[in-house]
């Protein structure tokens, strides 16, 4: 069964934009309480960011202040817990995390995204010989910059970032993708949710993303022994993400999604 990997600490405050707010923390695991296990992780060490970053990029982000630090060492350390663990008990889990951390390269940081979330757990399980392949999806609105960088020419790592502007060849490009993938020992996924048809992209349905979540599942179990992640990286409308999350959750477990029906007003 999929557990959710989150801490309190992810509904703090800090500087940032002004989108990017713990509304959206609270939304999921509003819509995701009853439903999965929650496990609670620790804060990234400086030891496993470094494995992603250059110190001088540290030192940049504890110039940002204390809690923008604090924030993202915990938010990279939720990536990390929901990757071991799902290499560990061959089920998937969900970080849902905050910052964000696609974006951030090696030795800068951008929108909303301070340390490089999937990155750096990834590289811890290559650093510990605990996995030795892996396959990342990037499905949000906005291309996983940091990410492609970091793993430029890792042959480790295979790498789809998703773009397109329609529904259908953006689901297929995943599917195409999970077709072509060989054998890896774990998949991750950054899950944006920014391409709903109530975000930014207009574009993507619940029902969208329980396909999505649900092809990844299936390839998982297919190539990987089960053992899938998802990190949250996008979507800003917290009463549309927190249900869109719900629908990737259950598509990732291979289970259906039932939405809620309303009766009709006398």
């Amino acid at each position: 069964m999929l557990k959710v990997v989150s801490h309190e600490g992810y509904l703090a405050r800090y500087p940032t934009g002004a989108v990017e707010t713990p509304a959206r923390i609270r939304a999921i695991l509003g819509n995701l309480k009853g439903h999965y296990a929650l496990v609670v992780p620790e804060p990234a060490s400086t030891e496993d960011l470094l494995r992603a970053h250059t110190v001088d990029h540290l030192i940049q982000v504890q110039l940002e202040g204390k809690a923008v630090k604090d924030a993202a060492a915990l938010a990279a350390g939720g990536a990390l817990c929901a990757a071991r663990r799902a290499l560990t008990d061959g089920h998937p889990y969900f970080a849902a995390v905050r910052p964000p951390g696609h974006h951030a390269g090696r030795n800068r940081f951008g929108g909303f995204c301070f340390f490089n979330n999937m990155a750096i757990a990834l590289l811890a399980l290559f650093d510990h010989g605990t996995a030795r392949r892996a396959a990342v999806i990037d499905f949000d609105m906005h291309r996983g910059d940091g990410t492609a960088e970091i793993f430029h020419g890792d042959p480790r790592v295979s790498f789809l970032d998703v773009s397109s502007a329609e529904k259908d060849g953006f689901v297929q490009r995943i599917e195409s993708f999970l077709e072509g993938l060989p054998p890896v020992d774990i998949i991750g996924v950054s899950a944006g949710f920014d391409m709903h048809v109530k975000d930014w992209g207009g574009l993507l349905t619940n029902q969208d993303y329980h396909r999505i979540g649900r092809l990844i599942g299936n390839a998982a179990r297919r190539l990987a022994s089960g053992r899938v992640f998802a990190v949250l990286e996008g979507g800003y409308m917290p009463h549309d993400l927190g249900k869109a999350v719900l629908a990737f959750c259950k598509g990732l477990e291979g289970k259906d999604l039932i939405e809620p029906t309303h009766a009709a007003r006398p």
